[in-house]
């Protein structure tokens, strides 16, 4: 019975910290990167714009999860607490210790992991993902449809910025492959974004002629 309390102990406390560290590294992606590689034929990728591209029910799944996570996490724990000490100091520090390793192993250390470098940390745990929010998704539509019910629809606009144009050039690190052709094409646009000009098909086309 220990055993199994002890499982259930450590499933808790990674299902808190994959749902702590998805919900960092699903935030931080750029979407620019994942349309790309996506577009190129990455499954993991697929799967990662499918998430962002319906954020308020992937949220809604991680929050699920999290608190899942949590209860577990402190009812077994307790369990375990009463099960191994009759001591009140021994329970008080097997409390604390209990309480610190939710925070920096299910919180602080997994946001820290996934935010450094959300792309390829969220990449490789693409199907993991994709295997819990299957498991996830009847609880999670149901929270969606009654918080949707209350709060009203929203529609979520994404607009590409410079930036995530800097990074797709810029940082080729986590898998991004631009040809010559893509390269010239962002290039002109953030030229001629800086410059205050109209980005109309002709002047983007020109990047043509650049690239060959």
């Amino acid at each position: 019975m220990i055993a199994l309390l002890f499982i259930l102990l450590i499933f808790s406390l990674l299902l808190a910290a994959f749902c702590a560290g998805s919900e960092t590294g699903l935030l931080s992606l750029s979407r620019g990167r994942i349309t790309h590689l996506a577009r190129e034929g990455s499954k993991s990728a697929k799967i990662l714009s499918h998430a962002i591209q319906n954020m308020p029910l992937t949220l809604t799944t991680l929050l699920i999860g999290n608190n899942l996570a949590a209860v577990t996490f402190s009812s077994v724990s307790a369990a375990l607490c009463a099960r191994l000490f009759s001591g009140t100091a021994a329970k008080g520090i097997w409390s604390f210790f209990a309480a610190l390793s939710m925070l920096y192993l299910s919180e602080f250390l997994p946001k820290l992991f996934c935010s450094a470098r959300p792309l390829r940390r969220m990449l490789s745990l693409a199907r993991v993902w994709e295997v819990f929010s299957f498991a996830m998704k009847p609880l999670a539509l149901v929270a969606h449809k009654i918080i949707s019910k209350f709060s009203g629809k929203t529609s979520l606009k994404y607009k590409v910025t410079t930036s995530d144009l800097l990074r797709i050039l810029q940082d080729r690190k986590d898998g991004v492959r631009l040809t010559d052709f893509e390269s010239a094409l962002i290039s002109r646009i953030l030229v001629l974004r800086k410059k205050g000009e109209p980005i109309t098909v002709e002047k983007i086309l020109s990047a043509l002629d650049d690239a060959e």
